[in-house]
């Protein structure tokens, strides 16, 4: 089946959440190992650098989320799945399909709920660095409606039970 052009931008959307996350990644490691080095030499000390990491850490984690689910990448316990017939097997799995549509999509409704409330309240962060705190619920915004979006298109397309 040609994927259609609506599932074409889905999919580069997912793509830009997973490469971003995956340099979200490397930088995380790259920033820690050089704060090891530093820290150690007594070259310097960089006091924003941990909350830094924090934020990266979470940034890349809900950017790649979408994208790790769209390639299969989850954890997936199937013990059951194997011990059914296909056909049931089928089943089960659209039924996770649509759990993890609802669940996915209260999270994203809770997330931009709550997004919406800290932009209206003018809420910031003041730590090292100094930001609206509703840009802290961006990412899971990204994550929950991206993950609700592809569990609603495996709950119309074709099941592959593990």
């Amino acid at each position: 089946m040609q994927p259609s052009k609506r599932d074409g931008v889905f999919t580069l959307v997912v793509n830009a959440g997973g490469i971003v996350a995956a340099v979200g990644f490397g930088l995380l490691a790259l920033l820690v190992a050089t704060d090891i080095v530093v820290r150690n030499l007594a070259l310097a000390r960089w006091p924003w650098l941990n909350e830094v990491t924090e934020y990266l850490l979470t940034l890349s984690t809900f950017l790649g989320a979408p994208w790790v689910l769209r390639h299969g990448g989850h954890v997936n316990i199937d013990i059951l799945l194997r011990l059914m017939s296909p056909a049931v097997a089928r089943v089960v799995v659209r039924v996770s399909y649509v759990l993890g549509a609802v669940i996915c999509g209260i999270c994203a409704w809770l997330a931009i709920t709550v997004l919406l409330d800290s932009r209206a309240s003018g809420a910031a962060v003041f730590k090292n660095l100094v930001f609206p705190e509703w840009w802290l619920m961006l990412p899971m915004v990204w994550c929950f409606t991206l993950s609700t979006i592809e569990f609603v298109l495996r709950i119309g397309g074709e099941v592959r039970p593990t």
